[in-house]
């Protein structure tokens, strides 16, 4: 398995939906191998595609990263049902040093294809749907960031760009 290297924003390519996946090989199988160790690597509990420069339908979580590994892959991943609400903050991988609450369902039924070809339907509830959704939103080019008010947005990207030490200059060039 292989360290991937995370795309981080401004990055375009967190930014853009991704593509359906049709076939399941073992390229794909090595995929998500590399970033379920990727994930863990930088102590992460879910990881999108896109996020390591795939624009595919795939994401892994495993919301237990330090005791029992119990990783999900899923391919194609659609939520079907949604009920609840909580707000909790959250990071992200490709926004290190940035946090937000943000309101998501407090339960979700999601379907998706797992690594052996098989559908399957996943009741996920706290902070499995929280990953779960988190993870879709990726794949359809939304972030975290996207979920909060306007100015709340402003803010956590002028404090990612200075924590990150990344110039003011893009900052600006961001807000056009």
């Amino acid at each position: 398995m292989v360290i991937l290297k995370i795309n981080k924003y401004p990055d375009k390519i967190l930014a853009a939906p991704t593509e359906p996946i049709k076939k399941i090989d073992a390229n794909l199988i090595k995929l998500t191998d590399s970033m379920l160790e990727t994930m863990y690597f930088f102590g992460g509990v879910g990881l999108a595609a896109n996020q390591v420069g795939e624009p595919i339908q795939l994401f892994v979580f495993d919301i237990k990263p330090d005791g029992e590994c119990r990783p999900v892959v899923l391919f194609n991943p659609k939520i079907l049902s949604t009920t609840g609400k909580s707000i909790l903050a959250e990071g992200c991988l490709s926004f290190p040093g940035i946090t937000a609450k943000i309101k998501r369902f407090s339960k979700i039924l999601v379907v998706g294809i797992t690594p052996t070809e098989k559908e399957v339907k996943l009741e996920l509830s706290g902070m499995a749907a929280r990953v779960a959704q988190h993870e879709i939103d990726h794949l359809n080019g939304v972030s975290f960031i996207d979920r909060v008010n306007p100015l709340r947005k402003w803010t956590l990207k002028k404090e990612y760009f200075k924590v990150n030490k990344i110039p003011e200059k893009i900052l600006k060039a961001d807000k056009k």
